[in-house]
């Protein structure tokens, strides 16, 4: 009885090996074309990369064993540009994650700088029709200054004006003077013409006296300093966000090359992991459909960019709040009083309004220019502008032809910018929406970034740095103090603690950010902001991005159900379009449906299975 249960025993142990060898075997390619050790498999990939290797010589064990990736395909010629390779591709991935973003950013500055060029020359537009319309008899003289207001205005808005640097050519001051100008200019033509008409034009003396006793005199009342205040405000804050997108822009442009220049140990550790990660299962013959595992390219990723970007994420993370909260001002989605498009297009119902006040008070003002400048001064022989011509094209020749105060009061009413307003949705409010909704959720953008890169990697059947199969090393958490942990980084002799890596280049950046971020918001700070910010829900909803399965801490086990049902439900932060791996000869739709992955040190159900049947049949065999 007990030889045949030994023989049993025996037999089962046997066959048990044997599958294990076949399922092993297949695991690593065995039976198919991915056979490791088959160089020419992978001889087109290095060919497509204009990598020349010499698959006819035979690598010796010692020259294997001072390479990196310890493959037989791979010199140490080959893996130095291979190397090179990685760190152009690792410099390519991030710019395609920012791509989209960057294109956002970019668009929507567009989008602003257009909408107020078009808005503001509508506006000149308008205001023309009104002199010509209402105010005939002002027209030709005012058409100078009104062109001259208007121009100022797209300046201030224009490239040259906007640059990057946050430096400008046109101040909110300088706008505000032409403002006040254009008014100052103005006064003698709507005194001559509503308030005191005469065939003759003034002398350029008494004009003078009538410029310098503008202060004083205040013909308009408040609505020129109103005028001025209103728009230019809301125009700077338009000015200060067209900046703010176009620095976005330029910062995440930069981010590939100036985070990683240099060669500092960190980035030598980093190149060398990336290269352990996508090109030496190449060097081990494995073709395209061999991905690195998905928690070796955390590890890697994570040690690459969680040192440099972390204070870089940070200043991000308060240029998109603070952003977020101009764009809501200036669409005038709060009472910020910001709104750079409701201003523009009541500036020409403002003007009328301005010189209606002047004609309202049209004796009170006289009484006070003839305290200030005395009587009127007229040119003899030279007539004012349209000679004759008055207000509704009637004649200033004689005072019972001319229109009554309230005949011209209801033309300048009627004037079809008398009520502007925005009543549909415009194009630039569209592109703020649009703008609101995607770029709350690149707030974490950076500190993101190597999660949003590897959540589509396996993990099994996959490269784990060393040979196909899965990833057995502890994923440590995104954090910057538990990349001393990380299993794929070595710290050099001497090093303990956090890193001392540094870039003194993303300072540059960081400073930039910052510097944007205090002009905004002393933008805000002058207004009335309530403090309504759209997608605020989104905001509350929004984590590290990271992938469940991937944020560990130091030490912990990786836990399966939380790695397997967080997968899909994460977000990609700024990702560009779709996920993408380093290697472009991947081929992301070849992955083969995989169980659940087991966790760091436990027993695999097959063989927990067979130490029970032997158990079983020893106690059986022993009674």
């Amino acid at each position: 009885m007990k030889v045949i249960c030994l023989t049993i025993v025996f037999l089962y142990l046997i066959g048990g090996v044997v599958s294990r060898s076949t399922r092993s075997t297949r695991r690593h390619g065995g039976g198919g074309g991915d056979t490791p050790g088959n160089c020419e498999s992978v001889r087109p990939f290095f060919e497509r990369k204009n990598i020349t290797v010499d698959f006819t010589t035979t690598f010796l064990p010692s020259d294997i064993s001072l390479t990196t990736c310890k493959g037989h395909c791979c010199s140490q010629q080959t893996e130095d540009q291979l190397r090179q390779q990685a760190r152009a591709d690792f410099h390519s991935l991030i710019h395609h994650h920012s791509r989209t973003l960057q294109g956002l950013l970019a668009t929507t500055a567009d989008a602003l700088r257009e909408a107020v060029t078009s808005l503001a020359r509508q506006s000149e537009n308008k205001t023309l029709i009104l002199f010509e319309q209402v105010y005939r008899s002002m027209s030709l003289q005012s058409r100078p200054s009104i062109n001259a207001l208007y121009q100022a205005m797209v300046d201030y808005v224009s490239p040259s004006n906007t640059p990057d640097t946050l430096q400008q050519l046109l101040s909110r001051e300088m706008l505000q003077e032409r403002f006040i100008e254009f008014f100052t200019k103005l006064f003698p033509i709507a005194y001559h013409h509503a308030v005191n008409p005469h065939e003759q034009d003034f002398t350029e003396k008494f004009k003078k006296c009538l410029y310098e006793a503008m202060d004083e005199i205040q013909p308009f009342g408040d609505i020129p300093k109103q005028i001025s205040q209103s728009v230019s405000k809301s125009l700077e804050a338009a000015r200060v966000l067209v900046q703010a997108l176009t620095l976005g822009k330029t910062v995440m442009d930069q981010t590939d090359s100036v985070l990683f220049s240099g060669t500092s140990p960190h980035q030598t550790a980093c190149y060398e992991a990336l290269l352990r990660m996508t090109y030496c299962p190449k060097c081990s013959g494995h073709g395209s459909s061999i991905q690195p595992c998905g928690g070796l390219c955390t590890n890697v990723m994570r040690g690459c960019l969680t040192e440099p970007a972390s204070e870089l994420d940070l200043a991000w993370s308060g240029y998109v709040d603070t952003v977020d909260r101009l764009v809501v001002a200036v669409d005038g989605r709060d009472e910020s009083g910001l709104d750079a498009e409701r201003a523009i297009r009541q500036l020409d119902t403002r003007i009328s309004d301005a010189i209606m006040h002047a004609m309202e008070n049209g004796p009170a003002l006289d009484e006070k220019v003839r305290s200030v400048c005395g009587r009127s001064e007229l040119q003899l022989g030279k007539t004012s502008g349209e000679s004759g011509i008055s207000f509704s094209g009637r004649s200033a020749s004689s005072s019972s032809s001319s229109p009554s105060l309230e005949a011209r009061l209801a033309a300048a009413a009627a004037h079809p910018g008398a009520q502007a307003h925005r009543s549909v949705p415009t194009q630039l409010h569209t592109q703020f929406g649009n703008f609101l909704a995607s770029v709350v959720r690149s707030r974490t953008f950076y500190g993101t970034l190597a999660d949003a890169i590897c959540e589509e990697y396996p993990d099994r059947h996959c490269w784990n740095g060393e040979r196909v199969g899965e990833y057995t090393k502890t994923v440590v958490d995104s954090s910057l103090t538990a990349q001393r942990y990380n299993p794929e980084f070595t710290l050099p002799s001497g090093q303990t603690g956090t890193p001392p890596y540094g870039n003194s280049n993303t300072s540059v950046l960081i400073d930039q950010l910052r510097h944007i971020n205090q002009v905004i918001q002393s933008q805000l700070a002058s207004t009335s902001d309530s403090g309504i910010w759209l997608a605020d829900e989104a905001l509350d909803g929004s984590g590290s991005g990271a992938r469940p399965g991937r944020n560990r801490k130091p030490g912990m086990v990786e836990n399966d159900d939380e790695d397997e049902d967080g997968r899909d439900d994460v977000e990609g932060s700024g990702s560009g379009s779709g996920p993408s791996a380093i290697d472009p000869d991947i081929d992301t739709n070849n992955v083969d449906g995989v169980a659940p992955k087991q966790a760091s040190g436990s027993i695999p159900m097959t063989r927990m299975n067979s130490l029970l049947l032997v158990g079983l049949l020893w106690l059986v065999c022993g009674a």
